[in-house]
């Protein structure tokens, strides 16, 4: 990485009559996990240098004439273009002369500095290795100096000198890593003895593409086709721009899981890539995705579900580590057709039969099966699919119950992710209530309120606060203190027993709940053997959970819950409680007051 000079008296540019300075260099990284300080400029204020010539401007091989006010002992002039080190000599008195080289149409930088007494340079491009959560190497820094100073650092590194561009590599299969160009800065440092923190920042953007495969096929390869692969550096402002003299090319993304999960460097710009997908058989699909501006130190995803004959692009994603800034798909309509005259809509060619209430509501009267683009629903409690199929218990072992039949009388289990088709996150988990979500247009996942009106019993909101007015709710049950699950049956809503997947916290093991109704808990023989605790979702957040250490471990919403105990709810009651968004709930989308 560049030098690190002890004290930077002054730096000169000479320019060339004939042409500007030509700023083209680069360097693509150099492989390796090494990095190292671009520079290390002290603040001081006993080397301030006034330098004049004898001209402004030069002609090759002509002799240029220096003058200093004054000069330090032991000052240096070194003599480059770009990072590339001409010449250099010990500053002797106050004017020396130096005889420029004959190449034309190139500029040139004049820097004084100084170095300890024993000659030793403070940086130069230094290299650095990292290992065991720190960087070694030979980088010597003044230990005796008061003068604060700046650091600079890269990767990865290359022996030409501090970038001023850099290129990502078209094939990233076996070369993802040294792609990633990063960067990091540490000002107003004092010498010590103790180590130097330094936090790197990606400089450039991720790509993420998560793969549903649906044929029998093996995923030869994905490339994202049309990206600008050059990225003009300065370190100085830690900012990256996209070239505007390279051209695009195509950039094979690295495979982190096979037939799943593929990787990708790109540079920041405002591009709509095409993604292609070659299968095993040498036949490519592609698609061209949405005009995205990508965000330097973003990570984007792309979903895609690959069939014999088709990809079709989706949103999805989970971002960690680098800056969320969000999904990229392409646009797919879902057919939607209202016919609510007769009480039903059909959605992504599925029948929905639909209720109106006595409160002028309209719900749907069966559970949502719909099956986003890009997802793969699980038999696997376990599996962090977003999406899991509806399930039975017998004799206290649960089965996923995968045939349509099943899937249409009692719907998906959804996570909160995968029925917003959004990251939830602390900052954001408040931002979703009445969302559309993956409900039809024109219609919502409910809310708590809207579920409280029907049933009239909640647990307190993260203020401590409830409605008041539970006795106005549409099925409220003062002897229950919430509403009899028949009362939702008798009134056309059609309550069916989906069950729950079940998972506390972010780190809890997740199940499927196997709680069955029977006869030491309810006098309802028909529904003995179903499960008992099964939770439909709201849109409405309850509040985020932390551990002692103040690390995230849970984010919770309100869902509707089901209770069967002998002495108090025999016949099953409902009311509002939270839910963790990791847990699979069925849902029940709710049309717009808006929409009507």
């Amino acid at each position: 990485m560049k030098y690190i000079v002890y004290a930077m008296a002054a730096t000169f540019f000479l320019a060339s009559c004939s042409k500007d300075n030509d700023e083209t260099g680069g360097g693509n990284g150099g492989g390796g996990e090494t990095g190292g300080v671009t520079d290390v400029t002290p603040v001081t204020s006993d080397l301030t240098v006034n330098l004049t010539t004898d001209k402004a401007c030069y002609r090759p091989g002509e002799t240029v004439s220096f003058t200093a006010d004054v000069l330090p002992a032991g000052a240096k002039v070194r003599y480059r273009t770009l990072n590339q080190v001409i010449s250099e000599q010990a500053a002797a008195g106050s004017s020396w002369t130096w005889t420029v080289p004959a190449t034309d149409f190139t500029g040139y930088l004049a820097d004084v500095y100084r170095t300890k007494e024993d000659g030793t340079e403070y940086a130069k491009n230094e290299l650095m290795t990292f290992n065991d959560g720190a960087f070694a190497g030979s980088l010597k820094w003044y230990p005796e100096g008061a003068d604060k100073s700046s650091f600079v650092a890269y990767y990865p590194y290359t022996s030409a000198g501090v970038p001023t561009s850099f290129t990502v590599h078209a094939d990233q299969s076996a070369k993802y890593g040294i792609s990633d160009f990063m960067a990091a800065s540490k000002s107003e440092v004092l010498p010590s003895a103790n180590s130097i923190s330094m936090v790197f920042k990606h400089m450039l953007t991720k790509m993420v593409i998560n793969v549903t495969n649906e044929t029998h096929l093996d995923i030869s390869s994905v490339v994202l086709k049309g990206a600008v692969p050059t990225a003009n550096i300065d370190l100085a402002t830690m900012k990256v721009t996209a070239s505007e003299s390279a051209a695009a090319v195509n950039i094979t993304t690295q495979q982190v899981t096979k037939n799943t999960t593929y990787r990708a460097i790109v540079v920041p710009q405002t591009v709509a890539f095409t993604l292609a997908v070659t299968t095993s058989d040498n036949k490519t699909l592609t698609q061209r995705l949405a005009s995205t501006t990508l965000v330097q130190g973003g990570q984007y995803s792309v979903n895609v579900r690959v069939l014999s004959d088709d990809i079709i692009v989706t949103l999805s994603g989970e971002i960690e580590n680098w800056t969320e800034e969000g999904e990229i798909g392409a646009d797919n309509t879902v057919p939607f057709e209202e016919h609510l005259d007769e009480n039903y809509f059909l959605y992504d060619e599925v029948k929905y039969n639909t209720v109106t209430l006595a409160n002028g509501t309209i719900w749907m009267a069966e559970p949502l099966c719909y099956l986003p683009k890009g997802y793969t629903p699980s038999s696997d409690p376990t599996a962090d699919s977003h999406i899991w199929y509806p399930y039975e218990i017998v004799d206290g072992a649960t089965t996923a119950l995968t045939d349509n039949a099943s899937v249409k009388e009692l719907g998906y289990l959804y996570d909160m992710e995968a029925a917003l088709g959004k990251t939830i996150t602390e900052s954001n988990y408040n931002t979703f209530e009445g969302a559309q979500g993956i409900c039809p247009k024109g219609w919502h996942i409910p809310t708590r309120i809207e579920y409280f009106n029907l049933v009239g019993k909640t647990t307190a909101d993260a203020d401590g606060k409830t409605p008041d007015n539970s006795q106005d709710a549409l099925f409220y049950d003062s002897g229950y203190d919430g509403a009899k699950i028949q009362s939702l049956i008798d009134a056309g809503l059609n309550y069916k027993f989906s069950g729950t997947r079940m998972m506390a916290n972010f780190t809890a093991t997740p199940s499927y709940q196997k709680t069955v109704i029977s006869s030491a808990t309810s006098t309802k023989t028909e529904w003995y053997n179903k499960p008992a605790l099964n939770h439909y979702m709201t849109s409405t957040a309850y509040k985020p959970v932390y551990n002692t250490s103040n690390v995230l471990t849970n984010i919770q919403f309100f869902g509707l819950m089901s209770t069967f105990t002998s002495a108090r709810y025999p016949e099953g009651r409902l009311s509002l409680s939270y839910i963790s968004m990791k847990s699979g709930q069925q849902l029940r989308c709710v049309r717009d007051k808006a929409a009507e």
